[in-house]
């Protein structure tokens, strides 16, 4: 089954007719080439001062954040960086880690983009370095390189055998079904999965004029699921309206619709300010852009500064917390 793969598990393990999209959007490709990157310095080839040249400035970053990660907790021993050298097989499947320190029975796998759930993911590649090296025991350190944070999983034979065959049964269980959830955007059945459409007329439902909004609201599990509805019919709107944006644009009609140009926002280069900068005044440019943001400043200065001149870390100012929902993964 080609949706049977150790990096799909966790997206299975929540909704077991999930299926991958064959291309891979912007975030993917940023992925690939930072995978290429974290390889290629940990093994020292000359690929790296290239790739160096291919990546922005904050991506070199996480790079070198995630390769000092592995130099702290990958231990004296040999470490294998090489493709072929990581490939894993468990249970009829194969995947790749990133990274691995036989001797320490650790793996690495580097993680970019926003932070999800990779257990399953995980437990698939430790059960296959178990069986490999008849341990019965393996770690598993998880890169997240933006957030610069480092999860630790450790898995028994058991425990990983048990998660990974549960998720695979479910997968093959001919009366499966599909569940909504934060994986459809990846999905290739999100414009035709049953589930969700269904999930979208319950946010329909609120068009009834019988329908009380109330009562919604003072019951959590009603609350719950009408917020989930409505997620999957934002989700329907946007691909309805890139839609409508290409048919206007390309001369038909959309009752009901109509393009409005929007003026693009004016700017000007930061070449051209720093050319001025000493004219204008550097307290009036600075003000004139704002507050940077505290992880920009503690990353250029760990780029600039000496090694001895520490971060004056009373600087900084956090403002309020605030709130904001996030669908779970069920």
């Amino acid at each position: 089954m080609s949706a049977l793969r150790p990096s799909s598990l966790p997206k299975l393990a929540v909704c077991p007719c999930f299926e991958g999209r064959a291309e891979g959007g912007a975030d993917a490709r940023r992925g690939i080439l930072l995978d290429r990157a974290f390889r290629a310095e940990l093994s020292g080839s000359e690929e790296r001062l290239a790739l160096r040249e291919q990546l922005a400035a904050g991506d070199n970053a996480a790079v070198a954040w995630a390769v000092g990660e592995v130099r702290r907790l990958a231990g004296p021993g040999r470490l294998l960086v090489r493709e072929e050298d990581c490939s894993i097989t468990m249970l009829g499947l194969r995947g790749t880690a990133d990274a691995i320190a036989p001797e320490a029975m650790v793996l690495f796998d580097l993680k970019s983009g926003l932070r999800y759930s990779c257990t399953e993911q995980m437990a698939a590649y430790a059960l296959g370095m178990m069986e490999a090296r008849f341990t019965g025991s393996w770690t598993c350190h998880v890169l997240h390189c933006d957030q610069r944070e480092t999860e630790t999983l450790r898995f028994t034979h058991e425990e990983a055998r048990r998660m990974v065959t549960g998720v695979i049964g479910a997968v093959r269980d001919p009366g499966r079904q599909p569940v909504p959830c934060l994986y459809c955007m990846w999905c290739a059945k999100e414009e035709t999965c049953g589930a969700r459409r269904s999930t979208a007329t319950e946010a329909l439902a609120s068009m009834d004029p019988g329908f009380d909004f109330a009562a919604v609201a003072a019951d959590p599990a009603r609350l719950g699921r009408f917020l989930s509805a409505c997620a999957v019919l934002g989700e329907f709107r946007e691909k309805a309206a890139e839609a409508a944006i290409a048919i206007l644009r390309s001369g038909g009609s959309v009752p009901g619709w109509e393009l409005v140009e929007v003026p693009g926002e004016e700017s000007v280069g930061a070449e051209t300010v720093g050319h001025h900068i000493a004219a204008l005044g550097f307290g009036p440019v600075l003000a004139a852009f704002g507050d940077m943001p505290a992880a920009s400043f503690r990353r250029l200065w760990a780029e600039r500064m000496p090694g001895d001149r520490p971060f004056p870390g009373h600087t900084v100012r956090c403002a309020e917390p605030t709130f904001q929902l996030r669908r779970t993964t069920t």
